[in-house]
Order: C-alpha cells, then structure tokens, then sequence
C-alpha cells in the first residue's frame, strides 16, 4: 500500500526509543575510534584489540536502519506537505552530508597520510555512505512495507559486489581494485540495503509517522542516549577531533615528564 500524498494532520511528536537507539550506536562508534586512535599513538596494541573491529558492522547496521526509518517519520512530520517537498527535503539534506563527508575524507586521508602513511586512505566513508543512500531510498519510499524486496535485493548484490574485482572507478559500488582496502570504507551496496530495511520497519511499526506499539516512559538511561542520538551528525564530526586531541595531549605530556605510557 502506498503513503497517502498530502494529509492535515502531521506528526509532532518525536520518539524517544529511535533516538535512544541511534544514542546507542554513537557510543558504539566513539568507544571503536578511541580504540582505534590510542593504537595510532601506540598506547596500546591495535592489532588485538581491533579484534573488536567484527563487531563494527552491526552497530553500523543499526545506525543505518534507524536512519531508513528516519526516512519515513520525517514523512510523518510532513503530512501537511506536497509529497515533492518531503522529496526535496530528502534529496537536500543527502547532498549536504555528502559534501561534508567529502571534506571529512579529504582531511582523513590527509591526518592518515602524516601519521599512519600506510596507503589505506579514505575514498568512500560513511556520511557519503548515508548521503548517497538516503537519495536512492527516494524512489522506494512510495512502496512501504513492500521496500523489503529491494533492502534485500541490494544486500545481497553487495555481497555479490565484494568477490569481484575491478577499476578504481566502480569502487562506489563495492567493486575494489585488486589488493586495495581503503579506510572507512562503506560501498551503496549493500548499505543502501540496509537503509531500506529501515524504511520497510519504519511503514511497518510507524505508518505515517504514528508509534503502532506502546513503550513505557524512557526513564534516565533511556533519555540520556536519546539526547546524544538527537545530534548524530554534530558527534560525527566533533568525536574524533576530540578524542584524538585530549590523547595527544596525554602523550606529550607524558613525554614531558619522562613516563612514557608503553603498551597495555
């Protein structure tokens, strides 16, 4: 069944279990990069702990598939609106994320080139990831429930995608050269997929933007990550400047004082 174009009565309220959840997955990533970086600074040893890196796919995931949901209680708010706006609302807000994240792997693969030079650099990293994504989710998001199909028609593709080799080119794709694995590296396929399950569980559990299920009050845990998931982009953007900004500190001034930090 296909979403009703135009509807007097949108959606204002905002729920706190989707932002809690996307809450979740930014400590998830944060608790992940920390690592990461205290291994680029060799505090500790970031081939074992990296370990934890087979885990990183299904936060990811579950960032994603919050994010397709997104898609359709952003619907929801718009009720009120021609369907082209929440179209064009969409397409914007895409664009803007793949720039910024165009300029992210710019200054990535630069800071990777002065402190790693190992020539894994970033070419297609998560928010060109999302923006792209949320693009080609817009020719779907009339289909609903039955945007399943495509979420898992575009997963298994990528997973198709990854055993062939090919051009520098088709890397958006998935398609890598032949012994090339870039950092931070997030193909369309089979992310997009993944994007539509979100959609495809947003018309599902959210038809128009309306919660078909009761939840108890969030409580404090439950607030306290549905206000870190209210600002993902912002915590995107600022955590890893952070993060490796207060470990450098450490280890300068540790190395001022003649107590080097050493191996975990």
């Amino acid at each position: 069944m296909y979403m009703d174009d135009v509807c007097p009565a949108p959606v204002k309220e905002r729920y706190w279990e989707i932002d809690a959840i996307r809450g979740f997955s930014l400590l998830a990533m944060i608790a992940f990069h920390t690592v990461f970086l205290l291994g680029v600074f060799h505090i500790i040893n970031v081939d074992v702990w990296l370990g934890l890196g087979v885990y990183l796919p299904l936060g990811t995931s579950v960032f994603v598939i919050i994010s397709g949901t997104s898609l359709i209680l952003r619907h929801g708010r718009m009720l009120d609106k021609p369907r082209r706006a929440y179209y064009m609302a969409i397409l914007k807000r895409g664009i803007e994320i793949m720039l910024i994240g165009l300029g992210v792997s710019v200054i990535a693969s630069l800071l990777i080139l002065v402190f790693i030079n190992d020539g894994r650099y970033v070419y297609f990293n998560f928010l060109q990831m999302m923006g792209l994504s949320m693009i080609l989710c817009i020719p779907f998001l009339r289909f609903g429930k039955w945007s399943l199909i495509p979420a898992v028609s575009f997963i298994l593709l990528g997973l198709f995608l990854e055993t062939i080799k090919g051009p520098a080119l088709l890397m958006v794709f998935g398609i890598l050269p032949p012994d090339f694995y870039p950092r931070d590296f997030f193909p369309v396929f089979p992310w997009v997929g993944v994007m539509l399950l979100g959609v495809f569980l947003g018309s599902l559990l959210y038809p128009n933007g309306i919660r078909r299920f009761n939840l108890p009050s969030a409580g404090k845990i439950g607030q306290s990550l549905a206000l870190i998931g209210r600002y993902p982009l912002e915590i995107y953007l600022a955590h890893i400047p952070v993060i490796g900004s207060v470990i450098l500190v450490i280890v300068v001034v540790s190395g001022m004082l003649g107590c080097p930090i050493g191996h975990l």
